[in-house]
């Protein structure tokens, strides 16, 4: 009996007891290495949106996909039977035409169609290609002075209330007419999604960040490089797909209201309206659609790298 106790208590003895290092020492130790700091709060980060629910962001496979295939599908071979339908019965009149003729005008008018919607569409591009740089600047201020949102919050009101197609005469008084006025009207009607999506980024790059990054001392900035930005992606993917399209309608209505001369996708909806040219104004129409629905697309495919990133 003596003897085997002996040999329990060198047992015993032998078995290494492990330190658990407490919270204060783990945190200087990692903040003295900028690259742990940043790989380890990105792997408890992303454990952390799996325990909040953070998966629920992937997209689910399967049955889903296809519905939501279907379901675009059959909307998108709706419609036009709709208007087709609509238009056949007269019931809104001989200015609702056709897609049969709409399609035709267009066809036969496409050159001179074309040729007032090019400066539109690149009164859009530019107009979409300062607004992206704005998105890009105001993530980065946004996420290091989350403050800053509630200022945002209240200039997305502001631009919102304002009526471009008054605005438009007002800003000719002191700009000129032209290509430059339409895009300014352009980034004005742009920055009302603009704006809310960088209050919205600014809530969802923080999120964690009160756990995980006061344990690890994290500055901001280093955080919404390797966590928060990844946390914004959603957001700012549906921002920018309302974005682009809501500039191409603001140079549209910047046309109507006088902002350029007598070239524009604009100005020839407002000559085929008074001259009482339906098919043409719903050939113009139908191009602006086609657009916005283009740079729609556009917007899905900038975000098609980030989106596959956090799946």
């Amino acid at each position: 009996m003596t003897m085997m106790g002996a040999h329990a208590g060198d047992a015993t003895e032998a078995v290494p007891v492990p330190r658990t290092p407490s919270r204060a020492s783990g945190a200087s130790t990692v903040a003295g290495d900028g690259s742990a700091t940043a790989d380890r709060v990105r792997r408890l980060a992303r454990s952390d949106d799996a325990d909040r629910g953070g998966r629920s962001l992937r997209p689910t496979g399967g049955p889903a996909v296809v519905t939501r295939v279907a379901v675009t599908t059959a909307a998108i071979v709706a419609l036009p039977v709709i208007w087709a339908a609509l238009a056949a019965t007269g019931w809104l009149g001989p200015g609702f035409v056709g897609p049969a003729e709409t399609v035709r005008t267009l066809h036969e008018q496409w050159s001179m169609i074309w040729f007032n919607a090019s400066p539109t569409l690149s009164a859009t591009l530019t107009g979409v290609l300062i607004l992206l740089a704005i998105t890009a600047v105001g993530m980065v201020v946004v996420a290091v002075i989350p403050a800053l949102a509630a200022a945002l919050g209240g200039l997305s009101v502001v631009l919102g209330s304002l009526p471009l197609i008054a605005v438009t005469p007002a800003l000719a008084l002191v700009v000129t007419r032209g290509a430059q006025l339409v895009t300014i009207v352009t980034v004005l009607s742009g920055l009302v999604p603009v704006a809310a999506m960088l209050v919205a980024a600014a809530g969802a790059a923080t999120r964690g960040r009160e756990d995980l990054g006061a344990l690890y001392a994290t500055p901001r900035l280093r955080w919404w490089r390797h966590v928060g930005f990844w946390h914004t992606v959603p957001v700012l993917d549906l921002g920018l797909r309302a974005m682009l399209p809501a500039c191409f309608v603001g140079a549209i209505v910047a046309e109507w209201s006088g902002a350029t001369g007598t070239r524009g996708l604009g100005q020839v909806m407002v000559n085929a309206l008074f001259s009482y040219q339906p098919a043409l104004l719903w050939a113009a129409l139908l191009l602006a659609a086609g657009a916005a629905l283009g740079l729609f697309g556009l917007a899905a495919l900038i975000m098609m790298p980030l989106r596959r990133r956090i799946r």
